[in-house]
């Protein structure tokens, strides 16, 4: 077997005249020819089929029973082949949730990058959300300034056994609330008693301190209002720091949180300072999910947006076709199936809500007011407005006649949970400079590369994140290279022609490294401006150059005079080809 070339002796697969060749391992091969020569039939279905057949052959027979059997094609040799990858000039993908970022792993790496390095920041108050460290905390105390008086607490019930106890006037509720009550009393009793076998004898409210060694000493305290364990009082001096140190530990440990509060004096309110080790919002005490691959991902139910289980949008009532004419007004019945006989009454209450919110019934529905638009739309009070009606005839689809009318009003639209990004609203607010995930999915390839060359980054998270950036930033890079610089990574994959579906592939190939390998191509310049041919030259180069053996089936003259061999298949097509 050849070491240095692919053989080919005797090839006769469709119209191949009997021909015999060699192409040298790690150089650009340029296969050319009349339409109908044989280029494809040489390339295609003799070279890259032995590869495949090969590779089949090496697996397990277990495995094999699962794949299609691959014929030997019709040659009498064919030596030194390669692994092989075809790339042809089609787009195959049909996996509606499949993207440009996932296809080239772009997504991949950023889904690792926000889970490292994002900001999660409060839906609430805008707050950034963070765990509290002890160090950090110490630090903090220990800069309130020496000779502060501090009571170090933390609550008496752990958040997971609070109990809310409302007052409410049904019978029923009420001896819900009983029940809970005595559940409290219950656990507080032995909440209390395994805190004093453990050593905490002190119990804290409203800057009162209360020994707790005889039941008679708790009379004093309203445990329907927040009591805290006092861990130790101390005064802030820099070789206090241990005591610190020790006092955040032991509250973490008991309850997730440490609360620092200063001693109370004649006339002042005290200050309170509050630490976690929870995932919080300190402000607002809403919680949240922690960064983490899997809450980036659309593919996953633990990222997915739950509405529309991350395909970006839901089958609903379609806007345009509920109103289709926007120059008709809500009187002229310009919400079309309350127009329709069984549904004549809805448009008089739609007339008469109209009349009590203010909504001019004789304006154009295109030139009503927005708000306006909204309330007909969503509803208010007694009034359900469209959506309610398309929500209660989503109760009825068991009906063949409700099933048949609502598919004359529904249609794709966008997910009115995400907006179509696909993600839950915990990962929406994970951010880098300012951008989450969906944000930079939105970028085109070049504005992406752009975001990701001025990222701005502290120390640290350039050591977390230098690898993964170095990684993205090549990938965006080779895309740019094949002149894909206006795709945007949330484009859908089924969407792309096959040109540049391949081209992707290509991107693709160049980011993974690969050595030792045969690249077999199918017209990769076609519909290409000829400044993009020479960026397409520069990949197949790089690919080669990688240690790649580069079989192109090409007509453009750029792509053969850039090549190292030139095989000319002819003189004709058909019968006067191969």
């Amino acid at each position: 077997m050849s070491t240095e070339t692919i053989v080919v002796r005797g090839a006769r697969v469709h119209n191949l005249k009997n021909i015999d060749l060699e192409i040298p391992h790690n150089s650009l091969t340029v296969v050319t020819g009349v339409s109908g020569s044989g280029k494809s039939s040489l390339a295609f279905d003799t070279i890259y089929a032995e590869g495949q057949r090969r590779y089949v052959e090496s697996l397990s027979a277990y495995a094999r029973q699962f794949l299609e059997r691959i014929e030997k094609p019709d040659a009498d040799v064919i030596d030194g082949i390669a692994p092989a990858v075809a790339i042809r000039q089609k787009n195959s993908t049909r996996n509606p949730r499949s993207t440009v970022g996932t296809a080239t792993e772009i997504y991949d790496y950023l889904r690792l990058l926000f889970a490292r390095i994002g900001r999660t920041y409060c839906i609430k108050c805008g707050q950034e959300v963070k765990k509290d460290a002890v160090d950090e905390v110490a630090s903090a105390v220990l800069g309130l300034g020496e000779g502060t008086r501090l009571n170090v607490l933390f609550p008496l019930q752990r958040p997971e056994q609070s109990v809310a106890r409302e007052a409410t006037s049904t019978k029923k509720l009420a001896r819900t609330r009983k029940t809970s009550t005595a559940a409290f009393s219950e656990q507080l009793k032995a909440r209390l008693l395994d805190l004093r076998t453990r050593g905490f004898n002190r119990l804290y409210q409203n800057g009162q301190i209360f020994e707790f060694s005889t039941p008679e000493s708790l009379l004093d305290i309203n445990f329907a209002e927040p009591v805290f364990l006092l861990v130790d009082r101390l005064v802030v001096s820099p070789e206090s720091r241990s005591r610190v140190v020790d006092a955040i530990e032991i509250g973490y440990r008991e309850s997730g949180e440490v609360i620092f509060e200063t001693a109370p004096r004649e006339g002042q309110t005290p200050d309170r300072l509050r630490f976690s080790q929870r995932f919080e919002c300190k402000r607002c005490g809403i919680r949240y999910e922690e960064p983490e691959p899997r809450l980036f991902s659309f593919n996953n139910p633990y990222g997915a947006c739950p509405r529309c289980q991350g395909f970006g949008n839901t089958i609903d009532f379609d806007l345009d076709l509920v109103i289709p004419d926007k120059s008709k007004t809500l009187a002229e019945g310009a919400i079309e199936p309350w127009t329709k006989p069984k549904y004549r009454t809805l448009s008089t209450e739609l007339k008469r809500f109209a009349r009590q919110a203010g909504i001019p019934v004789d304006v154009p529905w295109g030139e009503l007011d927005p708000e306006h638009q909204r309330l007909v739309i969503e509803g208010e009070g007694r009034f359900f407005g469209v959506r309610g009606f398309f929500d209660h005839l989503e109760r009825k689809k068991y009906k063949l006649h409700v099933r048949v009318f609502l598919s004359r009003y529904r249609g794709y639209s966008l997910c009115s949970d995400c907006s179509g990004s696909r993600l839950r609203l915990e990962a929406r607010q994970v951010k880098i400079n300012g951008k989450n995930i969906c944000d930079v999915c939105h970028m085109t390839i070049e504005e992406a590369s752009g975001f990701f060359s001025n990222v701005q980054l502290t120390e640290q998270e350039e050591g977390i994140a230098g690898k993964l950036l170095q990684e993205i930033q090549e990938r965006l890079r080779f895309l740019n290279e094949v002149g894909l610089e206006y795709l945007t990574l949330d484009r859908l994959s089924s969407t792309l022609s096959g040109g540049e579906a391949q081209r992707i592939q290509l991107a693709t190939s160049l980011g993974s490294r690969l050595v030792g390998t045969l690249y077999v191509l199918d017209e990769p310049s076609i519909g290409l401006h000829s400044r993009d041919t020479h960026r397409l030259i520069k990949i197949l180069h790089d690919l080669r150059d990688l240690g790649n053996t580069i079989l192109v089936v090409e007509h453009d003259p750029d792509v053969m005079r850039a090549s190292d061999v030139i095989l000319d298949l002819g003189p004709g097509a058909g019968e006067n080809g191969g």
